[in-house]
């Protein structure tokens, strides 16, 4: 026989009470905290996007500045030199001209020429400020270079010099074989933009290089201006200095043109120092330039053809770190600049943020929960809880007048109930009492019936009639001595 299901016990009204408000004002803190939690994590491609667009801008404008210093500066050049305002065989003049080019141009790093013969002079400014004059003579028959450096600082706004340097350039300079050289004379526009490693620092730089043709149609050399670009590395240190991640140029053959870390832009030691290259972004040791070249790899990126912002997630499938890349063409030649921005960097914010939430919600929920708790405890759930006490104190008959007196005082429909519960247990009262006195009266009324009916049943058997004639019988033999014994009685007392 299977065993009778039993419901669980209902839980009690204070327990009731308890519950819906704790339901509740979990419920409000829950409607706050999800939502938010959800959109402040889907705001961080939002922001993301917004460190891009700060990164990007910021980028092509130092970009675009350096790009129309070396036009202003090109065009100063092949002005002098068209209005023959400088002699370019003069060693005097060439090289205080071309040192107050570049004493006016801070960003540059050299002001060169290089001859169709193979000599080379130009004005170099080093990272401590000082500034050289190199002359570099092409002896075409031993095929070597002899070099000698004057070295200058500025004092007092004129230039001093420190010292003179001769000595054989090993290996050997022959200024037609140079990237920037070459490239002025294959170029089809009237300047030329190369961007290589200098020889002389390792550091990648950008030339840009005009050929200067005699009126016969000879090549008589190529003039220019050159910029090392750890500049516009440093330039996007700065930029993320407020942000986490990595930021970068590169060209359309994926080689680093600057980065926020300006080691990685260096040539590696196993490059012939003769003829340093660029470093290309997939030998890079960052892990993060590393997934950003895993990343044009795997989405099959052609940056040559790259018109506008490209947005990439990547998911790293060891540590489960989601990363976020862009990569948005400049408008000079055909670099790119792109970014690497780890997810975790913002969720770290955002997460501190929830906790802060989710603190201020706790607390505000325990205070909001007791006060309502108390609240609901001593103004609902204290006069309920009395008047079903009432209600078990009539049905126990231990029901005392008055004892809803607190309660029925309210205003609130509680104390409306109660007043009509009060007068409703009076009433019940009252009637209980009279019901009482009723069946009192009645069991009296009961009992002397059925007395009466008990007597007369005794009255009407044969043995009551029996000994009620036994009795009269008796009655009357004891009456009838007594009459004969009185006048004996009477006779005796009168005197002789």
């Amino acid at each position: 026989m299977p065993l009778p299901f039993r419901l669980p016990k209902p839980p009690g009204l204070k327990a009731t009470l308890v519950g819906a408000m704790l339901l509740t004002v979990g419920t409000t803190a829950a409607i706050v905290y999800v939502p938010w939690s959800l959109v402040s994590k889907r705001n961080i491609d939002t922001i993301v996007d917004q460190v891009n667009q700060e990164i990007t801008l910021g980028t092509s404008q130092e970009v675009e500045k350096l790009f129309n210093n070396a036009e202003s500066a090109q065009s100063l050049l092949n002005s002098s030199l068209g209005q023959n305002l400088i002699d370019l065989t003069s060693a005097q003049d060439r090289e205080l001209f071309l040192l107050s080019v570049l004493r006016a141009n801070p960003n540059f790093t050299w002001v060169q020429y290089g001859d169709a013969t193979g000599d080379f002079f130009g004005a170099q400014r080093t990272a401590d400020g000082r500034l050289h004059f190199h002359l570099r003579d092409w002896d075409g028959k031993s095929r070597s270079t002899t070099a000698t450096v004057n070295t200058y600082a500025i004092e007092a706004g004129s230039l001093a010099l420190l010292n003179t340097e001769t000595y054989k350039m090993d290996p050997p300079f022959f200024a037609p074989d140079r990237p920037w050289y070459r490239n002025a004379l294959e170029s089809s526009q009237r300047r030329a933009w190369t961007v290589y490693v200098y020889r002389s620092t390792q550091t990648p730089g950008l030339d840009a290089t005009t050929a200067l043709v005699n009126p016969k149609g000879e090549i008589w050399g190529v003039i220019g201006v050159g910029i090392e670009l750890t500049q516009l590395s440093e330039y996007l240190q700065q930029l993320q200095t407020n942000h986490s991640g990595e930021a970068f140029i590169i060209n359309a053959r994926q080689e680093l043109i600057a980065s926020t870390d300006v080691a990685e832009v260096m040539p590696t030691q196993g490059q012939d120092s003769a003829d340093p290259h660029l470093q290309q972004l997939e030998t890079v040791e960052n892990p993060l330039l590393r997934i950003a070249s895993q990343t044009l790899q795997e989405q099959g990126v052609d940056l040559e053809n790259l018109t506008e912002l490209r947005r990439f997630a990547f998911k790293d499938s060891v540590t489960g770190d989601r990363y976020l890349i862009s990569f948005t063409p400049l408008e000079q030649l055909d670099w790119v600049v792109g970014t690497v921005i780890p997810e975790a960097s913002y969720l770290v914010e955002v997460n501190r943020n929830k906790r802060m939430l989710l603190g201020v919600i706790a607390i505000f929920t325990g205070l909001t929960a007791g006060a309502a708790v108390l609240m609901a405890d001593r103004l609902i759930a204290r006069p309920v809880l009395g008047i079903a006490r009432t209600a078990a104190a009539i049905e126990a008959e231990k029901f005392e007048l008055g004892q809803l007196g607190a309660i029925a005082r309210r205003t609130d429909e509680i104390g409306q109930l109660a007043r009509v519960f009060d007068r409703m247990a009076q009433q019940v009262y009252s009637r209980e009492q009279r019901l009482k006195q009723q069946v009192r009266d009645l069991r009296i009324e009961i009992d002397e019936a059925k007395r009466q009916k008990q007597v007369k049943e005794i009255v009407e058997t044969d043995f009551f009639q029996d000994l009620t004639l036994k009795a009269q019988k008796l009655r009357n033999r004891s009456s009838s001595k007594a009459a004969i014994a009185e006048p004996k009685e009477t006779e005796q007392a009168l005197p002789n």
